[in-house]
């Protein structure tokens, strides 16, 4: 009486140690819509929709499952399907299903701005469509820019499309469009002296226009400042507000050179920034005895966001013109990379650093009996896990930081992934007694291990540790299995299975 007495508690024991049971397999619900069958799902169906129920094995007294079809539009019609397990109500599904087979209608198609003068358009003009839908609503409506072809009879056309897909019929917009700038000559008296004007001169500018037409043009003269490239400008603008410019070019003295523009040795080394020696040279123009040198300074050191070279040209005439400016981004001092630690696991590698700010992309290099392969490649992170080591394997990594300057720091490290269960190795022979070891999970508090002789469970116990010494075992072929328990063992909280393996016991 007294061993099913405590048989009984042991049984107990056991059932409150273990995970949660299996479960039936949940109901599901298949769409049947334009000849294809899929899951259902959210989305909008455009035609009849048939839905139907797979009901879990062993269930009964179905309510609701039957097949139906949805030949109306709706925004939203919800079947409910529930069946039993085992004499207990346990499984629900709902189902709604969203249909509209009707093309909305486009009400409007409007240019999103008046025309620019006279009734033309000169510039690229919005033209919006709107539109109505009675079931699943306006998702989008054409929404465009016209800027050509240039024609006095312009059209363009639009469409509304609802949330289902349908398409509306189009729209269509007729107007003016002329964005092409007249055509533009200039003409002058002959110079005063080997192609120098040396007394003012009148310009006169003559226009043409093929579609719009020419509306008015400009007059200019010219009496200074002296220069050998200087330019009288003028204007033609035709009826639709387009405006063409032209230079007549004229020699008219000697100026001194222009302040020049500096043009770095290289394109920024990263992201817009330098991260070593910089050399700028500056170019300038001078109108009349034209350019003999200029400066071409170079820059390394401070790190500065906002860093400026200057230099100015001298013409051949010894006139120094004003300086120039090249401001740019400076930044040479690599980030920081440290405290980087490598988890070997189960068929994977997890791995651990500290970044400086600064740090902006990591690469993870992984070598390993073949070719390196780069296993990250992408933003700011301080935590990685390769997933597609294996076990047994060692592997070298490399983990790289870069700055957005270019700058890198890098840190190496090696690893051998190994399964969760570590000894004895899966169908070891061993004799009489054993140790069993696991690897330890993170916030475990104890450990379920669980073991197995010929179909039935021999023992269930609880260490703290991941190892358990079996002192005293039968022969034959055992199963163990290991969770990990989180808080106190009277909660009964289990994590899911750390691993499952088997070794024999020889006689």
């Amino acid at each position: 009486m007294k061993r099913r007495a405590l048989a009984g508690l042991m049984l107990a024991a056991v059932a409150l140690a273990l995970p949660a049971a299996a479960r039936a397999d949940g109901i599901t619900a298949n769409c049947t819509a334009a000849g294809v069958t899929s899951a259902c799902d959210s989305h909008w169906y455009t035609s009849d929709v048939g839905v139907s129920f797979v009901l879990p094995a062993g269930s009964s007294n179905p309510q609701g499952c039957g097949n139906v079809t949805i030949s109306s539009d709706t925004a939203g019609q919800q079947i409910t399907c529930t069946v039993s397990v085992s004499g207990t109500q346990c499984c629900r599904l709902d189902v709604t299903i969203k249909r509209d087979a009707t093309p909305p209608t486009a009400t409007a198609i409007t240019a999103q701005r008046p025309p620019d003068t006279n009734g033309w358009y000169n510039h690229a003009v919005g033209v919006a469509v709107s539109g109505t839908d009675a079931t699943s609503g306006i998702a989008s409506c054409t929404s465009l820019t016209y800027s050509g072809p240039d024609s006095g009879t312009a059209s363009t056309t639009g469409t509304c499309t609802d949330n289902a897909g349908n398409v509306s019929a189009p729209k269509t917009l007729s107007f003016q469009f002329d964005a092409t700038p007249p055509g533009l000559s200039a003409s002058a008296r002959s110079a005063d002296a080997n192609g120098w004007y040396n007394h003012p001169v009148d310009v006169a500018f003559q226009g043409s226009d093929a579609v719009s037409g020419v509306d008015t043009c400009t007059s200019a003269s010219y009496s200074g400042p002296d220069s050998g490239s200087a330019s009288v400008a003028g204007t033609c603008r035709d009826k639709a507000g387009n405006t063409a410019s032209a230079s007549f070019p004229l020699r008219y003295d000697a100026t001194p050179p222009a302040a020049p523009s500096g043009t770095p040795d290289r394109p920024p080394d990263s992201n817009g920034w330098y991260n070593h020696r910089l050399v700028v040279s500056f170019s300038g123009s001078d109108a009349t005895s034209g350019i003999a040198s200029c400066d071409a300074p170079s820059y390394d050191k401070p790190n500065d966001a906002t860093a400026t070279l200057t230099g100015h040209c001298r013409d051949n005439a010894g006139n120094a013109g004003p300086d120039g400016s090249f401001a740019f981004k400076f930044d040479s001092t690599p980030p920081k990379l440290d405290k980087v630690v490598f988890n070997a696991l189960d068929r994977a590698v997890t791995m651990t650093w500290s970044a400086s700010a600064d740090v902006a992309t990591i690469t993870i290099v992984r070598t390993g009996g073949g070719a390196p392969v780069t296993v990250y490649d992408g933003k700011r992170v301080t935590t990685f896990t390769d997933r597609k080591a294996r076990n047994g394997k060692r592997y070298s990594y490399v983990v790289t930081a870069f700055d957005v300057a270019g700058n890198r720091s890098l840190a190496k490290g090696v690893a051998t992934p190994s399964p969760p269960l570590l000894s004895p190795r899966a169908a070891a022979h061993i004799r009489g007694e054993t140790t069993l070891r696991w690897r330890a999970v993170p916030h475990a508090t104890y450990y379920n291990v669980q073991l197995w002789l010929r179909g039935a469970k021999v023992l269930t116990t609880w260490p703290a540790g991941p190892s358990l010494h079996l002192p005293r075992l039968r022969p034959g072929r055992y199963i163990w299995l290991v969770w990990p328990g989180l808080g106190p063992r009277a909660k009964h909280r289990y994590g899911p299975l750390i691993g499952k393996s088997t070794f024999v016991v020889g006689g």
